[in-house]
């Protein structure tokens, strides 16, 4: 038993080192997304009291109540800036359930998306235009593949398979699923949408067991 124990305490940490990693790489890539004029916010990116983000007035209205779910969750971080330039893995958690886990690294990836755009930006629904494809899954699994032939730790880390099962809640929630029979599945991913603005999207995946959370990562 403690063996397993260190172990997953162990590939959490990794985990979470590397979606610094992933952060950082991301924040880099999409500075542009500050030049457009509204940011559209997909309809399951939501306040910790259910309230979807999109029907708020701006990205800093919904930068100050991603701020105070953060209170909810975990101890050490004042604001999104906090909790994407810090260490959660070095964070108190508000209460020892694994769920809370999923809930801070979601926290993490959700202010990462909405630090991209100036706070002044007015948000406003998403719409067709911006709903996650099928090639957009499909690219986020094969650069996982891509990253994972070249390094053990993004291997033990990032799940990935050929092919796969894709179902749809709506355009805006999806799940990629290894196609082996199983309900539910031993591997799957969901993607949410975040926000989109132009033609960029910020995309949420979480990675899923036999239906339970793991690793949370943005992918932009």
């Amino acid at each position: 038993m403690s063996l397993i124990s260190s172990w997953t305490q162990q590939r959490r940490r990794r985990s979470l080192e590397l979606l610094k990693l992933a952060l950082a790489c991301g924040t880099l890539a999409s500075a542009a997304l500050a030049e457009t004029a509204t940011a559209h916010l997909g309809a399951h990116f939501r306040a910790a009291d259910g309230r979807p983000f999109q029907d708020f007035g701006s990205v800093s209205e919904v930068l100050d109540q991603l701020k105070l779910d953060m209170q909810l969750f975990v101890k050490g971080f004042d604001d999104c800036p906090a909790i994407v330039a810090g260490r959660i893995e070095s964070a108190t958690p508000r209460d020892t359930l694994r769920d809370t886990w999923t809930v801070i690294q979601t926290l993490q990836v959700d202010c990462w998306a909405v630090l991209q755009v100036d706070p002044a930006v007015p948000v406003a629904a998403a719409g067709p235009a911006d709903w996650i494809t099928p090639e957009m899954m499909r690219g986020v699994m094969e650069n996982a593949e891509r990253l994972s032939a070249g390094d053990e730790l993004w291997r033990q880390t990032l799940t990935s398979f050929p092919g796969g099962d894709i179902t749809c809640k709506d355009a805006e929630r999806c799940r990629l699923s290894l196609p082996d029979g199983r309900n539910p599945p031993e591997q799957s991913l969901e993607f949410d949408l975040i926000l989109a603005m132009a033609d960029e999207r910020l995309i949420r995946v979480v990675q899923m067991v036999y239906g339970r959370a793991g690793f949370v990562y943005g992918v932009h």
